[in-house]
Protein backbone atom coordinates (compact mmCIF):
# COMPACT_ATOMS: atom_id res chain seq x y z
CA UNK A 1 0.00 0.00 0.00
CA UNK A 2 1.32 3.46 -0.96
CA UNK A 3 1.07 6.35 1.49
CA UNK A 4 2.14 9.97 0.96
CA UNK A 5 3.11 12.36 3.76
CA UNK A 6 3.79 16.06 3.18
CA UNK A 7 6.27 17.94 5.38
CA UNK A 8 6.94 21.66 4.76
CA UNK A 9 10.60 22.24 5.63
CA UNK A 10 13.16 25.00 5.82
CA UNK A 11 13.14 28.78 5.63
CA UNK A 12 10.93 28.85 2.55
CA UNK A 13 8.50 26.13 3.59
CA UNK A 14 9.23 23.84 0.66
CA UNK A 15 7.14 20.67 0.62
CA UNK A 16 9.09 17.50 1.24
CA UNK A 17 7.15 14.33 0.45
CA UNK A 18 7.65 10.97 2.11
CA UNK A 19 6.28 8.27 -0.15
CA UNK A 20 5.88 5.00 1.72
CA UNK A 21 5.38 1.46 0.54
CA UNK A 22 3.99 -0.19 3.64
CA UNK A 23 4.41 -3.62 2.05
CA UNK A 24 8.20 -3.25 2.01
CA UNK A 25 8.69 -0.66 4.83
CA UNK A 26 10.72 1.37 2.35
CA UNK A 27 10.37 5.00 1.32
CA UNK A 28 11.20 7.45 -1.43
CA UNK A 29 11.78 11.04 -0.31
CA UNK A 30 10.91 13.78 -2.79
CA UNK A 31 12.60 17.19 -2.36
CA UNK A 32 14.23 17.02 1.08
CA UNK A 33 15.11 20.70 1.14
CA UNK A 34 16.17 21.02 4.76
CA UNK A 35 15.67 19.68 8.28
CA UNK A 36 17.23 16.26 7.70
CA UNK A 37 16.94 15.38 11.38
CA UNK A 38 13.22 16.11 11.50
CA UNK A 39 12.53 14.16 8.31
CA UNK A 40 14.62 11.23 9.52
CA UNK A 41 12.83 11.15 12.88
CA UNK A 42 9.48 10.92 11.10
CA UNK A 43 10.74 8.09 8.93
CA UNK A 44 12.05 6.26 12.00
CA UNK A 45 8.75 6.71 13.86
CA UNK A 46 6.94 5.25 10.86
CA UNK A 47 9.44 2.40 10.56
CA UNK A 48 10.54 3.30 7.04
CA UNK A 49 13.96 3.07 5.41
CA UNK A 50 14.81 5.56 2.65
CA UNK A 51 16.04 3.97 -0.56
CA UNK A 52 15.88 6.91 -2.97
CA UNK A 53 15.66 10.70 -3.14
CA UNK A 54 13.91 12.27 -6.13
CA UNK A 55 14.60 15.96 -6.77
CA UNK A 56 12.26 18.08 -8.87
CA UNK A 57 15.00 20.69 -9.35
CA UNK A 58 18.27 21.94 -7.92
CA UNK A 59 17.31 24.93 -5.75
CA UNK A 60 18.68 24.63 -2.22
CA UNK A 61 15.25 24.74 -0.58
CA UNK A 62 14.37 21.49 -2.35
CA UNK A 63 17.61 19.52 -2.09
CA UNK A 64 19.74 20.69 0.84
CA UNK A 65 19.21 17.50 2.85
CA UNK A 66 19.89 15.18 -0.10
CA UNK A 67 23.54 14.89 0.91
CA UNK A 68 22.56 13.43 4.30
CA UNK A 69 20.22 10.85 2.82
CA UNK A 70 22.86 9.91 0.26
CA UNK A 71 25.30 9.38 3.13
CA UNK A 72 22.72 7.00 4.60
CA UNK A 73 22.76 4.98 1.39
CA UNK A 74 19.86 6.47 -0.58
CA UNK A 75 20.24 6.95 -4.32
CA UNK A 76 19.73 10.56 -5.47
CA UNK A 77 18.01 11.39 -8.77
CA UNK A 78 17.93 14.77 -10.57
CA UNK A 79 17.53 15.91 -14.17
CA UNK A 80 20.82 16.16 -16.03
CA UNK A 81 20.31 19.86 -16.87
CA UNK A 82 19.98 20.88 -13.21
CA UNK A 83 23.35 19.40 -12.24
CA UNK A 84 24.57 22.91 -13.13
CA UNK A 85 22.64 24.30 -10.16
CA UNK A 86 24.40 21.92 -7.79
CA UNK A 87 27.78 23.20 -8.95
CA UNK A 88 27.14 26.98 -8.94
CA UNK A 89 25.40 29.75 -7.02
CA UNK A 90 22.39 29.06 -9.23
CA UNK A 91 21.09 26.86 -6.39
CA UNK A 92 20.13 30.22 -4.78
CA UNK A 93 21.40 29.48 -1.26
CA UNK A 94 23.44 32.67 -1.53
CA UNK A 95 20.21 34.62 -1.00
CA UNK A 96 19.93 33.24 2.54
CA UNK A 97 22.15 32.45 5.51
CA UNK A 98 21.80 28.74 4.82
CA UNK A 99 24.93 27.32 3.15
CA UNK A 100 24.48 24.88 0.29
CA UNK A 101 25.27 21.28 1.23
CA UNK A 102 26.81 20.07 -2.03
CA UNK A 103 26.48 16.48 -3.21
CA UNK A 104 26.95 14.33 -6.29
CA UNK A 105 23.72 12.87 -7.68
CA UNK A 106 23.73 9.16 -8.43
CA UNK A 107 21.36 9.19 -11.42
CA UNK A 108 20.77 11.94 -13.99
CA UNK A 109 17.29 11.54 -15.43
CA UNK A 110 15.76 12.76 -18.67
CA UNK A 111 12.23 13.05 -20.01
CA UNK A 112 10.51 9.68 -19.88
CA UNK A 113 12.94 8.04 -17.47
CA UNK A 114 11.22 5.31 -15.47
CA UNK A 115 12.38 4.95 -11.88
CA UNK A 116 11.62 1.76 -9.99
CA UNK A 117 12.28 2.03 -6.28
CA UNK A 118 10.72 0.41 -3.20
CA UNK A 119 8.20 -1.50 -5.30
CA UNK A 120 6.94 1.76 -6.82
CA UNK A 121 7.27 3.06 -10.37
CA UNK A 122 7.78 6.77 -11.04
CA UNK A 123 7.81 8.34 -14.49
CA UNK A 124 9.82 11.50 -15.14
CA UNK A 125 8.18 14.31 -17.09
CA UNK A 126 10.52 17.09 -18.18
CA UNK A 127 8.93 20.48 -17.39
CA UNK A 128 11.54 23.24 -17.75
CA UNK A 129 10.72 26.84 -16.94
CA UNK A 130 11.25 27.36 -13.23
CA UNK A 131 14.74 25.97 -13.84
CA UNK A 132 16.25 24.50 -16.98
CA UNK A 133 16.08 21.01 -15.48
CA UNK A 134 12.78 21.05 -13.62
CA UNK A 135 10.85 17.79 -13.71
CA UNK A 136 7.65 16.30 -12.36
CA UNK A 137 7.27 12.74 -11.13
CA UNK A 138 4.18 10.65 -11.84
CA UNK A 139 3.28 7.84 -9.45
CA UNK A 140 -0.02 6.16 -10.34
CA UNK A 141 -2.61 8.99 -10.29
CA UNK A 142 -0.31 11.39 -8.40
CA UNK A 143 2.04 14.05 -9.77
CA UNK A 144 4.77 15.71 -7.73
CA UNK A 145 5.20 19.02 -9.54
CA UNK A 146 7.93 20.81 -7.59
CA UNK A 147 7.91 24.51 -8.44
CA UNK A 148 6.40 24.04 -11.89
CA UNK A 149 2.77 24.09 -10.76
CA UNK A 150 1.15 25.23 -7.52
CA UNK A 151 -2.44 25.43 -6.36
CA UNK A 152 -3.65 28.51 -8.26
CA UNK A 153 -0.09 29.48 -9.09
CA UNK A 154 3.11 28.63 -10.92
CA UNK A 155 6.81 28.79 -10.17
CA UNK A 156 8.76 32.00 -10.69
CA UNK A 157 10.91 32.32 -13.79
CA UNK A 158 13.15 35.27 -12.90
CA UNK A 159 15.91 33.20 -11.26
CA UNK A 160 18.96 31.82 -13.13
CA UNK A 161 18.00 29.35 -15.92
CA UNK A 162 14.31 30.24 -15.52
CA UNK A 163 12.31 30.89 -18.68
CA UNK A 164 8.71 32.09 -18.76
CA UNK A 165 7.97 30.74 -22.25
CA UNK A 166 9.41 27.35 -21.36
CA UNK A 167 7.21 27.24 -18.26
CA UNK A 168 4.11 28.13 -20.25
CA UNK A 169 4.92 25.37 -22.72
CA UNK A 170 5.52 22.86 -19.91
CA UNK A 171 2.16 23.65 -18.38
CA UNK A 172 -0.01 23.86 -21.49
CA UNK A 173 1.61 21.23 -23.68
CA UNK A 174 2.97 18.76 -21.14
CA UNK A 175 1.15 18.76 -17.79
CA UNK A 176 -2.27 19.95 -18.91
CA UNK A 177 -2.05 17.75 -21.99
CA UNK A 178 -2.05 14.61 -19.84
CA UNK A 179 -5.25 12.62 -20.11
CA UNK A 180 -7.54 12.50 -17.14
CA UNK A 181 -7.14 13.91 -13.65
CA UNK A 182 -4.31 13.56 -11.16
CA UNK A 183 -3.65 14.50 -7.56
CA UNK A 184 -1.10 17.32 -7.66
CA UNK A 185 1.50 17.59 -4.89
CA UNK A 186 3.33 20.91 -5.41
CA UNK A 187 6.64 22.20 -4.12
CA UNK A 188 4.96 24.87 -1.98
CA UNK A 189 1.43 25.31 -0.68
CA UNK A 190 -1.48 22.93 -0.54
CA UNK A 191 -2.18 19.92 -2.77
CA UNK A 192 -4.62 20.37 -5.63
CA UNK A 193 -5.79 18.47 -8.70
CA UNK A 194 -4.76 18.73 -12.32
CA UNK A 195 -8.31 19.24 -13.52
CA UNK A 196 -8.89 22.07 -11.04
CA UNK A 197 -5.72 23.81 -12.23
CA UNK A 198 -6.67 23.33 -15.89
CA UNK A 199 -9.92 25.14 -15.20
CA UNK A 200 -8.97 27.76 -12.63
CA UNK A 201 -5.24 28.50 -12.52
CA UNK A 202 -5.02 32.23 -13.34
CA UNK A 203 -1.46 32.08 -14.63
CA UNK A 204 -2.09 29.74 -17.52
Amino acid sequence: MIKIKMMPVGLLGANCYLVYNSDTCEAVVIDPGSEYGRIKRQLDVDGMKVKAVLLTHGHFDHCNAARDFRRDGAKVYIHEADKLLLETDYNMSSLTNEPFRSFDPDVLVTDGTVIRECGMTFKVIYTPGHTVGSVCYILDNNIFTGDTLFCMGVGRTDLPTGNVRALEDSLKNVLFALEGDYNVFPGHGEPTSLEFERRHNPYV
